[in-house]
Order: structure tokens, then C-alpha cells, then sequence
């Protein structure tokens, strides 16, 4: 499954990594990719995802304000 976040304030390539890190040691993610120019993000991962939870720790991270496009597609 995949799925496209937006992710406000995201602004380097530290962010970048820092959110990337998060997505991919979590067992269900299977790939992440942030734009931090755009501020998109697309996740591949299996259906066992709980994405709330996942929302809840990038935003944790700092600064960042997620915005969902897409889910489960």
C-alpha cells in the first residue's frame, strides 16, 4: 500500500533524514521518501500500519504538521 503525506515544515535535508529514520524502523513501513523542498512524502507499507500512530511520532519530531493526500492506494 502506499501513501502520500505532506508534511509542513520541513525545510533541509536533517529533516529529511530525521523523518525518514522514524518511518523506516518502524516494521511496517517498507520504503519512505521525503521531498523537503515540497514537502511531500510517499510511504509504501503493509496494511498492519497504524498510521495515526506513525502521524503522531513525526510530528513529535518537531515542528511538523502533517496533512494526509492519499491512503491506502
Amino acid at each position: 500500500m502506499k501513501t502520500t503525506l505532506i508534511i509542513k515544515g520541513t525545510h533541509c535535508r536533517a529533516c529529511k533524514m530525521l523523518i525518514e529514520d522514524v518511518c523506516k524502523d518502524n516494521k511496517d513501513v517498507a520504503s519512505c521518501n521525503v521531498n523537503f523542498e515540497t514537502g511531500r512524502t510517499e510511504i509504501e507499507y503493509t496494511d498492519r500500519l497504524d498510521m495515526e500512530a506513525l502521524k503522531k511520532e513525526i510530528e513529535s519530531l518537531g515542528n511538523y504538521k502533517i496533512n494526509l493526500i492519499s491512503y491506502g492506494i
